[in-house]
C-alpha cells in the first residue's frame, strides 16, 4: 500500500511543477482554469502526504511523529486548513490577489518569502507557489478541536521557518502581514526528506516519476528555513 500512496505523491510533485509552468502562459486565456488548475495541484500534493500519514499509523510505522517533526507538521496543517475550510483555506498569492485587490488588473505589491537551496546545492532553488502567511499563522492559532493540530505546533513550525525574522523584515518595508505569502515548494520537498527514511523500503518503485524521487528525496538537501530570501514583489492578473 504504501508503494501506492508513494506512486500518487510522486505524481502530484510532477503534476504541481506541470500547472504552475502552465499558469502563465494560460493566465491571460482563462484566468479562472489557470488559477484553478494550480489550486487542484496544491491540494492534490497535500492530500498525497496526509494519506502517507494515514497509511503509516496503519501500518505501525510511528516514526517520524508528523506533529513533532516540523517538516511534517507545518504540511498537515495546511492540508487541515483547506480540507477543513478554515483559515481562509490558506490562500494562494493568485487567489488572493484575484479576490481581494480593488481591481486584479492593477499591481499590487507583497512581501515573498522564500526558502533557499543550501550552498552546496548550486542550481537546486525549488519554483515559486506562494502561499498566505497571515492565513498559515491565523491557522496555528486556532483552538485545537478546529485546527485538529496538537499543543506546541504554532511554535514548532514558527521556528521552524523562523517567522519571527520574516515578519519583522516585512514590517520594516511597509508590508502589512495580510500581504505575507511564503513559497510552499521547499517546505513540500523538506518533507518528502523528512519521511524518506521510514518508507523508502517499504517502497516499490516501477514509473520514472517515484524512482527519481526515491533518489531525489534521498540525496537532495534540505531547503533552508531558517534563512530567507525575501522581496517586495509586484502581482497583477490578466483581465
Amino acid at each position: 500500500m504504501l508503494t501506492y500512496s508513494f506512486e500518487d505523491l510522486a505524481q502530484a510533485f510532477r503534476v504541481l511543477l506541470e500547472s504552475n509552468f502552465h499558469l502563465q502562459r494560460l493566465m491571460p486565456v482563462d484566468r479562472a482554469e489557470a488559477i484553478g488548475t494550480l489550486e487542484t495541484a496544491i491540494n492534490a500534493k497535500l492530500n498525497a502526504f496526509h494519506n502517507l500519514y494515514d497509511l503509516m499509523r496503519q501500518q505501525g510505522l510511528d516514526s517520524p511523529n508528523w506533529y513533532e517533526t516540523a517538516e511534517l507538521c507545518v504540511i498537515l496543517a495546511i492540508r487541515n486548513a483547506r480540507h477543513h475550510n478554515k483559515a481562509n483555506r490558506i490562500r494562494s498569492l493568485y487567489n488572493y490577489h484575484r479576490y481581494v485587490a480593488a481591481d486584479p488588473t492593477m499591481a499590487d505589491n507583497y512581501f515573498y518569502v522564500d526558502f533557499p537551496a543550501p550552498p552546496e546545492e548550486e542550481g537546486g532553488d525549488c519554483f515559486d507557489v506562494p502561499l498566505s502567511w497571515a492565513d498559515l499563522d491565523h491557522f496555528l492559532s486556532l483552538p485545537k478541536a478546529e485546527s485538529r493540530l496538537r499543543a506546541g505546533a504554532r511554535d514548532l513550525i514558527r521556528d521552524y521557518l523562523a517567522a519571527d525574522s520574516f515578519e519583522a523584515e516585512a514590517l520594516a518595508s511597509g508590508i502589512e502581514k495580510e500581504r505575507v505569502f511564503f513559497n510552499f515548494v521547499p517546505l513540500a520537498l523538506n518533507a518528502g526528506i523528512a519521511l524518506l527514511p521510514a518508507v523508502k523500503d517499504h517502497v516499490g518503485a516501477d514509473s520514472v516519476e517515484a524512482k527519481y524521487f526515491l533518489h531525489h528525496f534521498e540525496t537532495v538537501s534540505a531547503a533552508m528555513t531558517r534563512h530567507h530570501e525575501t522581496a517586495v514583489i509586484s502581482m497583477r492578473l490578466p483581465k
